[in-house]
């Protein structure tokens, strides 16, 4: 790797980089000074020469001195699964003309290794400079969009997703318009947009089935379910989450979908049988972001049910997952959930406390929902009354046949299926 005090023949401005993720020390804070740097430096160097126009990349870079950076990463200490993509980033843009389709894979290769080691900043910064790299490659787009998505990012998600999809439809590939589409519907239901959510939704559906796209067309459904549920239009809810199932039959994204669906039983207030469904499906969660909502809401099932005894299982599995979570948004609503059990137990200080710690989660990576019956809540918890908050209802044991048939269903494929995400 070559020297801190190393020239290279580049634009010295940072004025060139694009807008998005951030280039300095918490890039990969904790990491060893050596790894930082080198990853830093490569980083810097790759943004700007995609900032310039391609007819000014030629020579951007001295020859000589890029040669012996490709050589001093291959040669370096850093492990193989770093130092080869990045010496690869160094060789592609020393190279005329530049291979785009190996360099954005590069930036990939090194996201995915920023990923393994909880880095997120840097893992965004190498997504969006893959997207960046090759401007116009829809599915590069989209991945940059739905990782800064997933990691609350919500404006910059929303301008690649956007670029996404509409790649993708000059490109006449429908796989990339349906996880574009999808995506930005997801993007909207956390604001709380349930309208625009909704027409995305709906248009990933047709371009899903239209591409005879099964998993996608699942994806859509599910999305479907969620979002007419969330607007309180049950009835359609139960008519998607049963397309969905179908959908999903054979599918590893199934475990997510019987998830959510018996969070919604539990939501009308059939802990019970939620909780009965959410026992089958918890094995089948392998990733602490989906352990950790499974276990606040069979928390949220034990309080509802009055057993304090589990309730405070749940939390505590809750607890010791947090520090291991790799998303942004994980921890708000299970925080919520877990203050809807304490609700339901009578203890309203933990209630108070832990609706407070979900708002100020929420708060930072604009999920509107969880503010706004965040807000309401708290007001409920200070009259000590959430007789008017349709968020906690009563208990119900009362089922109907259908109902029940599609949750043995559920559980049945579950078993068959022996998935797990």
């Amino acid at each position: 790797m070559p020297p801190q005090t190393a020239v290279i023949a580049a634009p010295a401005t940072d004025s060139l980089i694009p807008t998005g993720t951030p280039l300095g020390p918490e890039l990969l804070a904790g990491e060893p000074e050596e790894l930082a740097f080198a990853v830093w430096q490569v980083l810097r160097s790759l943004r700007l020469w995609t900032a310039q126009p391609e007819d000014a990349r030629d020579g951007l870079f001295d020859a000589a001195y890029m040669e012996g950076w490709e050589r001093a990463l291959l040669t370096g200490s850093l492990e193989p699964d770093l130092r080869f993509p990045l010496a690869l980033i160094v060789g592609e843009m020393a190279a005329a003309p530049t291979a785009e389709s190996r360099l954005s894979w590069a930036c990939v290769c090194v996201c995915d290794w920023a990923l393994g080691r909880g880095a997120v900043p840097a893992a965004l910064a190498f997504a969006e400079a893959a997207a960046l790299a090759s401007p116009g490659q829809a599915r590069y787009a989209w991945l940059a969009g739905r990782l800064m998505r997933t990691h609350g990012q919500g404006r910059a998600a929303e301008r690649w997703l956007r670029r996404a999809y509409r790649l993708a439809v000059a490109q006449k590939d429908g796989e990339t318009q349906a996880r574009a589409l999808t995506a930005l519907g997801n993007l909207a239901l956390q604001r709380g947009n349930f309208p625009a959510a909704r027409a995305f939704q709906l248009r990933a559906l047709r371009i899903s089935r239209r591409w005879r796209l099964r998993e996608q067309e699942g994806m859509a459904l599910h999305d479907l379910f969620s979002i007419s549920i969330n607007d309180g239009n049950r009835a359609d809810g139960e008519r998607y989450a049963r397309a969905a199932v179908a959908a999903y039959r054979n599918s590893p994204r199934l475990p997510r979908l019987v998830h959510d669906i018996a969070f919604n039983w539990l939501e009308q207030g059939y802990a019970g049988r939620a909780m009965g469904v959410l026992e089958a499906v918890r094995p089948h969660f392998r990733t602490p972001d989906l352990q950790v909502r499974v276990a606040a809401n069979l928390a949220r099932s034990a309080g509802t049910l009055g057993d304090r005894e589990r309730y405070d299982r749940y939390r505590t599995e809750v607890a010791e997952l947090r520090p291991a979570l790799e998303t942004a948004e994980a921890i708000a609503p299970a925080l919520l959930q877990l203050a809807y059990g304490a609700v339901s137990l009578g203890d309203w200080s933990t209630a108070a406390q832990l609706t407070a710690e979900a708002m100020d989660a929420a708060r930072k990576h604009e999920e509107m929902n969880i503010l706004i019956v965040g807000d309401q809540l708290l007001a409920a918890i200070s009259r000590q009354d959430v007789s008017g908050m349709e968020e906690i209802p009563r208990h119900r044991r009362a089922a109907t046949p259908a109902v029940d048939e599609l949750a043995a269903e559920m559980v049945m494929l579950l078993s068959e299926a022996g998935a797990s995400v």
